[in-house]
């Protein structure tokens, strides 16, 4: 939340950071697709299976980055998160900056709310392997790292579903921005649901069980 909101400070007083962060290319793109009255034009350009396949597979290998960043003492993978709190501050303030914030909530959350929170989950998956060098506790330091490695490995794998859901979203859902709000706020809320029951609900289940057990 931090780096989002140093994203979206950055953005609103330096007329450069968006262009700096998103690149020239992207924003001229953009500004473009508004003044033809389709803000969201860009995730209509290519073919949706071919987008599914390189979104899903660019957030996955994104996911392991920023897991295995964690070995540099945690640093990694927290660097990594705040790069794209950043990023994705200065990207929504620059949609908010063009009266288009609460459109592009409905329209871009529609897949990012699985896809950003499965990334923050990625980064938990580093901080689990870095800590583990760290914080060895009653292990020796190279037990712990393979322990470390092993629970962390186990929450990047998880979350490999999602990125697949969240890519199909993507590619053939998103791209009809004509949906109505209803619609693209039920599959936001559902999606926001999903990832309170899979991280906290489900898991906390799983252990109370293991403990009667």
């Amino acid at each position: 939340l931090v780096s989002c909101a140093i994203g979206a400070i950055s953005a609103k007083y330096d007329d450069t950071f968006i262009r700096l962060i998103l690149g020239d290319g992207y924003v001229n793109m953009t500004n473009d697709n508004i003044a033809k009255g389709d803000p969201f034009g860009v995730y209509k350009q290519q073919n949706p299976l071919m987008m599914f396949i390189q979104i899903g597979a660019n957030n996955i290998f994104v996911s392991l980055y920023t897991y295995v960043l964690g070995i540099i003492f945690s640093f990694g993978s927290i660097v990594s998160l705040f790069r794209n709190g950043v990023m994705l501050g200065s990207f929504q303030y620059f949609f908010f900056s063009k009266g288009l914030g609460i459109q592009s909530v409905l329209v871009i959350w529609i897949h990012g709310t699985l896809e950003i929170s499965a990334i923050v989950l990625a980064g938990a998956a580093g901080l689990v392997l870095g800590n583990s060098f760290l914080f060895p506790k009653t292990y020796t330091r190279m037990a712990s790292v393979l322990k470390g490695a092993k629970d962390g490995l186990k929450i990047v794998l998880g979350l490999v579903p999602i990125f697949i859901v969240a890519a199909f979203f993507e590619s053939f859902i998103t791209r009809h921005t004509e949906m109505h709000w209803t619609l693209s706020g039920f599959i936001l809320i559902s999606s926001a649901a999903f990832i309170i029951w899979y991280v906290f609900i489900y898991p906390r289940k799983i252990y109370l069980q293991t403990q009667l057990n």
